[in-house]
């Protein structure tokens, strides 16, 4: 007897102690392996969203294998046909100038018909005269990022003379645009100096340097996004070919007196998470082609409005960035469109950006009035606050890794948390 008393006690604290050395083990290697959470994760939501297929192709006397194979399948030639569609829209290194030019120009002149400014950029409306000087220098930071350097104006110059095709009204009207920006931030530059504050130049040499370094720190970045990646297709075919393997090695350290607990818990954290991730994925896809929809009648071209609405429903995955997407990448488009054929005849191309934002409004309160209740349902029922902090701490510990997997590790957090207590008070064990 006096054994057991003694042994009791070393037990618990031998048990203790590997206990926190496991939990420290695993927070180590969470921290360190944060960068193969996004393709793990990827795999592995894949994989939820796939096990009912896997299922119905399995009734339908299709071996698990083959089903998993051809899910496998088809999910790396859509990411094929996805790929080489963004590589047809990516601009080229001329076409990335032309688009700088045309931004600037846009930007100044929108930024000085809003505030009604006379050609010194130095009076305006009451609406200049209460926000400029937070305004200015945020357009003078813009201006300065999109400022062709000589360089980058003599290669566009050269560019446009060895062209084989004659001088169009195209490259002229770019030419002009190229003018008015130099006078523009010439202008801007003056008053700035005029004003006191520091001077930006049009050519801005100092930034010529600058733009080496992000080279050489990308030169590396496609092997390194390449070797975390090869994780998800793998995480993917491991989960769908598994007939409750895992489940059954978890279950296998669990004691005898907690084995009914352990099982009902498990499955009620697998049916709740199955359901938000199956959810989450058919409201950003509805989401997405409600973009697409609604733009496209209000006059963004069809190839466009389906990358911004791809761009929509991949950024739908972290709350509040679905409409941040829209809406940014809708008003992108709209500042720099120069023709507008909207299908709708009240459309014109000066309240083209309004109604840009009215159709992405409006897809927004559809997503929230009936995709989320019908869609996603009951599946997160988190608070607003607790949705706001999650992904904020998520994105403070992880990045980009964490504002993705915040709302999931909540409601897997939440889920264990009731149906533990739940089953364990039913079976009598607390």
């Amino acid at each position: 007897m006096i054994r057991v008393g003694r042994a009791r006690p070393t037990a618990v604290v031998v048990k203790s102690a590997a206990a926190v050395a496991a939990l420290a083990l695993t927070v180590y290697l969470v921290w360190g392996l944060r960068s193969l959470i996004v393709p793990a994760s990827v795999g592995g939501l894949l994989a939820y969203i796939c096990r009912p297929l896997v299922a119905r192709l399995e009734r339908w006397r299709i071996p698990r294998a083959l089903a998993v194979t051809l899910l496998l399948l088809i999910f790396a030639l859509v990411v094929l046909v996805g790929l080489n569609s963004i590589r047809a829209i990516v601009p080229n290194e001329m076409a990335v100038l032309e688009l700088r030019v045309r931004a600037l120009y846009a930007l100044h002149h929108r930024y000085q018909a809003v505030m009604e400014l006379d050609p010194s950029w130095t009076r305006g409306n009451r609406l200049y005269r209460l926000t400029h000087r937070d305004l200015d220098p945020l357009v003078d930071r813009v201006s300065e990022l999109l400022a062709l350097t000589p360089e980058e104006r003599a290669q566009l110059v050269e560019s446009d003379q060895s062209s084989s095709h004659p001088a169009s009204i195209g490259s002229w009207r770019l030419f002009e645009y190229e003018r008015a920006n130099a006078r523009a931030l010439e202008i801007r530059a003056g008053r700035a100096a005029r004003a006191g504050s520091a001077a930006r130049s049009s050519a801005a040499p100092p930034g010529g340097p600058a733009t080496t370094s992000p080279e050489r720190t990308t030169t590396s970045a496609p092997d390194t996004v390449a070797s975390t990646w090869v994780i998800a297709p793998l995480i993917f075919l491991f989960l769908l070919a598994d007939t409750g393997t895992i489940k059954r090695g978890l279950l296998r350290a669990v004691p005898n007196r907690l084995f009914e607990p352990a099982l009902a818990v498990l499955a009620d954290v697998d049916e709740a998470l199955g359901n938000y991730v199956r959810g989450m994925f058919l409201e950003c896809c509805s989401l997405g082609v409600t973009v697409i929809v609604f733009i496209a009648i209000v006059g963004v071209p069809l190839r466009w409005a389906i990358v911004i609405g791809i761009f929509t429903g991949a950024s739908n995955t972290v709350p509040y960035m679905g409409f941040a997407a829209a809406l940014l990448s809708g008003l992108a488009y709209a500042l720099l469109a120069e023709n507008v054929h909207p299908l709708l005849p009240f459309v014109t191309v000066d309240t083209f950006v309004v109604w840009v934002v009215v159709a992405v409004a409006f897809a927004e309160l559809i997503k929230n009035v009936v995709y989320e209740p019908i869609v996603l349902g009951g599946a997160v029922k988190l608070h607003p606050i607790v949705v706001a902090l999650g992904v904020v701490s998520g994105a403070i510990l992880f990045g980009p890794a964490g504002m993705l997997l915040a709302i999931p590790t909540i409601t897997v957090a939440r889920v264990l948390a009731a149906s533990s207590a739940r089953h364990l008070t039913a079976y009598g064990v607390i």
